[in-house]
């Protein structure tokens, strides 16, 4: 059985542009027009040999302009293939959102070595801050929505190892 991917999915492939794909359509669509031209000369010829009056042939196929606006390749090629990071990142903040009354525990280290992706400044906040729950540490002024994730994962990682330990 032969596996076929929808645009979108060979859209979302590395190196493959819009206008590849687009040319790939055309090309499709010409080969297809192609043989239906090929197919009526064949039943013309088989008619008239026969002597017989056909019904009308079918109309040819319409033409489809396949050729997207050049303002649209960048904006459609970025959307579906970064779609999944988007994904991931509207799942961790939603993940987020409905944990911000959970607690951060007070011994959480805020170094560069625990917390890796946040600013050294985004450090010496919380830091200052020790803040006791996410919705405290949300509303530190130059905290990353980001970093804010990050630091939930952490404390939540942390969680799972001391409960198994």
């Amino acid at each position: 059985m032969e596996a076929r991917k929808r645009e979108e999915e060979v859209l979302g492939m590395p190196h493959v542009t819009l206008e590849a794909v687009e040319k790939i359509m055309a090309d499709v669509q010409s080969e297809a027009r192609d043989m239906e031209a090929r197919k009526r000369e064949e039943e013309a010829k088989e008619e008239r040999a026969d002597g017989e009056e056909g019904e009308e042939s079918l109309a040819p196929l319409p033409e489809v302009d396949l050729g997207s606006p050049l303002s649209v390749y960048d904006t459609v090629e970025a959307s579906v293939k970064y779609r999944s990071y988007a994904t991931r990142q509207k799942r961790d903040m939603e993940s987020w959102r409905r944990a911000r009354g959970a607690r951060i525990p007070p011994e959480i280290v805020y170094d560069r070595a625990s917390l890796p992706t946040l600013k050294a400044e985004e450090l010496e906040k919380l830091e200052a801050a020790r803040p006791s729950t996410f919705a405290e540490a949300s509303q530190i002024a130059g905290l990353r929505p980001g970093s804010l994730v990050f630091l939930y994962h952490h404390v939540m990682k942390k969680n799972k190892e001391r409960k198994g330990a």
